[in-house]
């Protein structure tokens, strides 16, 4: 369980985060030669490169770059505002989920703001995902895990 965080969005979040789990059970993730980046070009690129290296930064355990480098400053916002912090309910998510691999299959960009499906590959059962980015300086950053 992640604290109190929103329903969706600690489920979001959990799928999402759980590519973490990969690297502590010894499983194996999309390699970058084979990442699903590949197949954008220009700005849709740099969203699917954003999710895949959030992927990459979770599969460390790296809950402190998850946090300043891959979410929205809204959205850590939020996680402050419910009495925890980022790095706490990303912590969460890597200890309480089950192992998948991520493939970034569309996006979608207006403006300053991007949408992304992402399919997780949980054995028997694919689940995809909508996120939400914005455009925060130069980057995109995760704004919401959206729901399935």
């Amino acid at each position: 369980m992640v604290g109190t965080l929103p329903v969706s969005m600690s489920r979001s979040l959990l799928i999402l985060a759980a590519v973490g789990a990969l690297a502590v059970a010894g499983c194996t993730t999309q390699s970058s030669s084979n990442d699903s980046s590949g197949k954008f070009t220009g700005d849709q690129r740099l969203v699917a490169n954003t999710i895949e290296d959030f992927e990459s930064a979770s599969s460390k355990g790296d809950q402190d770059k998850v946090c300043s480098d891959f979410l929205s400053k809204d959205l850590v916002a939020t996680y402050a505002k419910q009495g925890g912090s980022c790095e706490k309910a990303v912590d969460g998510a890597l200890k309480d989920t089950d192992t998948f691999g991520l493939t970034v299959e569309s996006v979608s960009i207006s403006g300053q703001q991007a949408t992304a499906k992402v399919k997780a590959d949980r054995g028997n059962k694919d689940v995809t995902e909508t996120l939400t980015l914005v455009k925060e300086g130069s980057g995109w950053r995760i704004s919401d895990f959206g729901t399935g």
